[in-house]
């Protein structure tokens, strides 16, 4: 599957190649390697290669190994990159041609050496945009998608959140959260898993990286309903820290009661068909809960989606996938559906995003109907707003 990823770089590559040309016979060269001529390519690049022009040369080496590298001749690929290191040192293409060094290393099954390769170039380039290719490359051979010669899980998750939190990774930003939600998938973090899939699947919903994270998000959620978790279940009450256990007897004598306090707020509660934890390795202080197939009441209001993550500190949650909201309290009576919703309850406000259908009917009739990209409800009044276009 990563493997497909690696055609963005060949696109890179071509347009490179378009662009860079100084000499009319290297235009002709990058033409032909355009129009998948290759074999021709490669003799026209070898002739340009040994001419005196250095810059020319450069190129025509580079353009001689991307050509090599179609043709699936991965040693000859490689000759040609190692010798433009060799023959000019000075060259910009220096950079770009050591990480297509590290993509012939993985072709040809030194998967030790391309992770050499790759750590070079992070550890000598800093934030260049090459090197921040480098570092996902290096991520993919430490996840294992080629091989378990170098697997390292955690080292692979480094590399993916460094991806992700620099500005030169954006590119590789939908593949990188499908990698960590691979990562997490090996490690049994099927909570870590699904907040992946679900960025990986909202970054770029239309892509072959959605597609996996979809295929993929089955078997989390399954992994979630694990015996491991279900021994956690009986915590899946306490939503607030401090929170009494015995008011969950009565919940709407509770908050008649929580209403005469200062500074008192509604409660929330959660049914869920599926499942909850909390995330691993942050101690007794976590405060993410996931949920699958949640149902959630606050004030009038019910909630339904597929999945949902709750932040008990800040009294947030964000749902995802097929999201219904219903008021059945005062008519005309309220339905909104969308495919996110970001319920902020500190502001007592919820977010309705992506298709977002609405309407309010008396009875049968059909008082009001919207269809918008994003929609507000207040949840303390129960008005609507639509945010300007």
């Amino acid at each position: 599957m990563v493997r497909k990823g690696l055609k963005s770089i060949t696109i890179c590559a071509i347009v490179f190649l378009g662009v860079c040309a100084a000499g009319s016979e290297l235009d002709e060269a990058n033409r032909l390697f355009v129009l998948e001529k290759y074999d021709d390519a490669v003799k026209l690049y070898e002739e340009i290669a040994s001419g005196g022009n250095e810059k020319e040369a450069a190129e025509a080496l580079f353009g001689n190994g991307r050509a090599y590298q179609m043709l699936g001749e991965w040693k000859a690929a490689r000759g040609c990159f190692e010798r433009l290191l060799r023959e000019r040192p000075d060259s910009e293409l220096v950079l770009r041609s050591k990480i297509q060094i590290g993509q012939c290393e993985i072709k040809l099954g030194d998967l030790r050496k391309a992770l050499v390769v790759f750590d070079d170039v992070e550890r000598k380039y800093g934030e260049d945009e090459a090197s921040i290719e480098a570092t996902y490359n290096a991520a993919n051979l430490n996840a294992g998608f080629f091989g378990d010669q170098v697997r390292n899980i955690r080292a692979a998750i480094e590399g993916y959140r460094r991806v992700l939190d620099s500005d030169a990774g954006k590119r590789y930003a939908t593949q990188s959260h499908f990698g960590l939600g691979q990562c997490y998938m090996l490690l049994r973090d099927y909570p870590r898993a699904i907040e992946a899939f679900q960025l990986a699947m909202k970054d770029s919903p239309n892509t072959i990286w959605a597609r996996f994270a979809r295929d993929q998000m089955a078997d989390a959620m399954r992994g979630f309903g694990s015996p491991s978790v279900l021994r956690r279940q009986d915590k899946a009450e306490e939503l607030w820290p401090g929170f009494p256990r015995g008011a969950l007897t009565s919940f709407e004598a509770a908050e008649w009661f929580a209403r005469g306090l200062p500074g008192s707020r509604p409660s929330l509660r959660i049914h869920a068909v599926g499942f909850f934890t909390q995330s691993p390795d942050e101690g007794a202080g976590a405060v993410r809960v996931f949920y699958s197939t949640p149902t959630i009441y606050y004030r009038n209001h019910v909630f339904q989606s597929d999945r949902g993550t709750v932040d008990r500190a800040n009294r947030s949650v964000v749902c995802m996938g097929n999201v219904k909201c219903n008021d059945d309290a005062v008519p005309p009576r309220l339905t909104i559906t969308s495919g996110t919703l970001t319920l902020d309850l500190g502001k007592n406000k919820a977010v309705f995003s992506r298709d977002v259908r609405f309407e309010r009917r008396e009875g049968a009739a059909l008082v009001q109907q919207l269809m918008v990209g994003e929609l507000h409800l207040l949840l303390d009044s129960g008005k609507i707003e639509v945010p300007a276009e």
